[in-house]
């Protein structure tokens, strides 16, 4: 089992007597779900993450994290390296998001948070009323998608579809008259596109879609194939110790 270690998030006020009594639940959800994201951003990473046990203590407000030494290390790199830079520029959107929230609580609050670890008797970061990092990463990045759903309105005086995902609801994709006519008619049809356009770095909405070409989408249910690809993984699927575990981790969200 991998070496355990602990961060910690104290919390304290302007006449410094902050208790854990005074701490609403909505806070402690907030710090709880703040930190989770900055040691592990992704949606894969929070699935695979490793177990973390919580804790609140007073000495002011002690907000306690009990998890791998790895997860301390990182915790640590990173705030050291906020110090220091005095720049949140070399963090992802969500890390920058996360030390923008702790900032501005900061700042309504008149509260001073200090990071904290089993790594080091210092603290790696303070953040008080007069701290001021600036969020830099753009709001949307652009690049080229794959969505799927059901086509359910195409034309329009200024040419479009509307295609309904699972993910993504209802989306509107601008095309030309030339991609909307050739072929078969797509209303009411399960359809794939590529497109080009912007996604929000916050929610994960997309902006100024443009259709590059339709995928033709019609799933085709063999029995036959199924079995045989059942028979080959069974044998390998026997060895895996914990199966709804290794199942679990593979699980993504469906578009």
């Amino acid at each position: 089992m991998e070496e355990q270690g602990y961060i910690e998030i104290r919390v304290d006020n302007i006449n410094n007597s902050l208790t854990p009594k005074d701490i609403d639940i909505n806070e402690i959800k907030n710090v709880i779900s703040d930190i989770e994201t900055f040691l592990y951003p992704s949606r894969e990473e929070k699935k695979l993450r490793p177990q973390i046990s919580y804790d609140i203590e007073s000495g002011s407000a002690k907000h306690k994290f009990y998890l791998p030494i790895s997860a301390v290390i990182l915790f640590n790199g990173l705030t050291t390296e906020i110090n220091k830079r005095k720049s949140l520029d070399f963090l992802d959107y969500k890390r920058q998001e996360v030390i923008d929230k702790f900032q501005k609580k900061a700042i309504k609050e008149g509260y001073t948070i200090e990071f904290n670890n089993s790594l080091s008797k210092e603290s790696s970061l303070i953040i008080d009323i007069n701290t001021n990092y600036d969020m830099i990463v753009p709001q949307f990045y652009e690049s080229e998608f794959y969505l799927y759903g059901e086509i359910y309105q195409e034309g329009g005086k200024s040419p479009n579809i509307h295609i309904s995902t699972t993910k993504f609801g209802n989306l509107t994709i601008s095309a030309t008259k030339e991609q909307i006519l050739d072929g078969e008619k797509k209303t009411y049809k399960p359809y794939g596109v590529k497109v080009k356009g912007k996604k929000n770095l916050a929610d994960g909405k997309f902006n100024d879609l443009r259709l590059v070409e339709f995928i033709n989408y019609r799933p085709i249910f063999d029995k036959t194939l199924l079995d045989k690809i059942i028979g080959r993984a069974s044998k390998n699927l026997n060895k895996i110790s914990n199966l709804d575990l290794w199942i679990e981790g593979l699980k993504t969200e469906g578009i």
